[in-house]
Order: structure tokens, then sequence, then C-alpha cells
């Protein structure tokens, strides 16, 4: 996974993961994503990650209220969120498959 948002500035991203240090959940919802990303055959440099304990402000710029959030943005600009360590395989699943 990309570490910030410098690294997919040609474009917009895919897939943005906001997460908190290394907060277990945090950890936890890194580690699934990966995962199941590798499983669907999806590049992780499609998701851009975001440590909030490093720029709080973005919290107020995608308007995330809790963590781990993994985050599809929308050329609409309405972005679909997923809260949570991400653990539940068939959710995520969805998520990154209907996008």
């Amino acid at each position: 996974m990309s570490m910030g948002v410098e690294a997919r500035s040609e474009s917009r991203p895919r897939l943005i993961l906001f997460v908190t240090g290394d907060a277990p959940r945090s950890l936890r919802a890194k580690a699934n994503l990966a995962e199941t990303l590798e499983r669907l055959g999806i590049d992780p440099a499609d998701v851009v990650e975001i440590d909030l304990t490093a720029d709080p402000t973005q919290t107020l710029v995608y308007g995330i209220f809790a963590t781990p959030a993994l985050l599809r943005p929308k050329e609409s600009g309405r972005s679909e969120i997923l809260y949570g360590d991400l653990s539940e395989q068939k959710a995520l699943e969805r998520f990154l498959t209907l996008g």
C-alpha cells in the first residue's frame, strides 16, 4: 500500500485507508485489506494510506469520524466508506468489487 497521497498524485486514488498509527484495529485493517486485495488480484498501489495521527486535518477533509475506515472516492463527489477493521470478508469483498 502506498503511504501517502503524493504516491498517486497523477490520478485520484481508487481507495483510501484511514488509520491511527499502530493501533490494533488499524493494524488488523491493514492486514485484512492486504490479504483480500491479494486474493482478489487488486493492485495494492490502488490504495493510499492516511495516518490520522500524523495528519488529523484529513478527518475534516474527508469527513471521517472513526478509524479504521476505507473510503472509495467517486467522481460525483459522494464517497462510499467502510468502517471497522475490515474483518467481515463478504462486506469487504463487496465493497472492493462493486466500485
